[in-house]
């Protein structure tokens, strides 16, 4: 993934008396301002959840403003005692409602299928791999020196430009009651320690970009369709990766008050684009390529359970769990990379390529 760079500026942290709230907002490009449409200035803030007598008066629960193309709301949270007492609702709206397709755990993203151009030209749309075929010539001009031996290639990069606007609040595990009493010190249920809640702000959006391209021997014509499936097998690998990186961890374990959960609700979509990729023309000249986006909206939340009390929990520790949920370039990279490795080692390396 290309400029996921996380950099804050004034570091701040503030304790109240439920948690420490701290915005963290970090710039995946300098350009721009992102899917949301927020013109916001990058870096990290304190902010507190309860008004103040200075404060205007809010707007009543269930007021909708629109910014950027999307919808907010904000709603009382089923379990406030599990985080921030209010729920955030984000939509699209407008144009981007005609965009964007609504996925989650029940509703998974459909794999993106590769037409083969030779007999089925009509599968080339918005929502199928390009398929570049180029005779032995044209793959020798144009392909970079590592590329000369491979017969085939899947191009892909997981990319974004974006950037994230996270709330963190940190909670005593378990919680002092309500009627001020101290908890029971037998209780075994629950470890001692600490959950940490990033809350999702504003839409974020991440891409997996694909194009494969083929070497056309003129002898040995029959041998396309397999070079292009095997490809289309590594495309198949590509896609299911994004998602389960965005969700991280399933592990959260109360009795050990260690682990990580998530709920994430997002949108997706699919676009052709031109792009260029490292190993054709030196980088410069751009293929066609399937561009799968997913935008997380809120109320997507990650938490983390720490088995140690909050006044332990340092700036060094949201630093580290923010990094594990935004600074996804090397998760990526290494997921993809081991199981590509799988995908060799059940169907085989095509023909001996070589280097992919």
């Amino acid at each position: 993934m290309r400029r996921m760079n996380r950099a804050w500026r004034r570091p701040a942290l503030v304790f109240g008396l439920a948690c420490c709230v701290v915005l963290m907002q970090g710039p995946l490009s300098a350009r721009g301002q992102g899917i949301a449409g927020l013109d916001t200035p990058l870096g990290r803030r304190p902010v507190q959840l309860w008004p103040t007598p200075e404060d205007d008066e809010p707007p009543p629960p269930g007021t909708v403003i629109t910014l950027g193309g999307w919808s907010y709301r904000a709603i009382k949270a089923r379990s406030p005692e599990d985080g921030v007492p209010w729920q955030l609702i984000v939509e699209p709206v407008g144009q981007a409602a005609k965009q964007w397709r609504l996925g989650g755990e029940r509703s998974r993203i459909p794999l993106a299928m590769a037409a083969i151009p030779a007999q089925d030209p009509t599968k080339k749309n918005s929502d199928t791999i390009p398929i570049i075929e180029m005779p032995l010539p044209v793959w020798r001009q144009r392909m970079s020196p590592e590329l000369q031996d491979v017969v085939g290639i899947h191009f892909h990069e997981f990319v974004s430009n974006d950037e994230a606007r996270i709330l963190f609040t940190v909670h005593k595990v378990p919680p002092d009651p309500s009627d001020g009493s101290l908890p029971p010190l037998d209780d075994e249920q629950v470890h001692p320690g600490t959950r940490i809640e990033a809350t999702l702000l504003a839409p974020v959006t991440w891409s997996l970009d694909q194009t494969i391209a083929v070497r056309v021997d003129p002898l040995r014509k029959n041998m396309v369709e397999g070079r292009i499936r095997h490809e289309v097998g590594h495309s198949k690998v590509s896609q299911q990766i994004l998602p389960a990186v965005l969700r991280g961890p399933q592990d959260w374990n109360p009795q050990t008050c260690t682990g990580r959960r998530s709920h994430l609700v997002y949108y997706w979509h699919r676009e052709q684009i031109g792009r260029s990729w490292t190993g054709y023309q030196r980088g410069v000249g751009k293929l066609l390529a399937l561009r799968t986006s997913i935008v997380l909206v809120p109320p997507t939340r990650w938490s983390l359970l720490l088995p140690i009390p909050p006044e332990r929990v340092t700036q060094r520790h949201i630093q580290q769990f923010n990094d594990a949920i935004v600074r996804l370039d090397g998760q990526l990279s290494a997921v993809d990379r081991l199981a590509q490795k799988r995908f060799h080692a059940q169907h085989g390396e095509y023909e001996n390529p070589g280097t992919r």
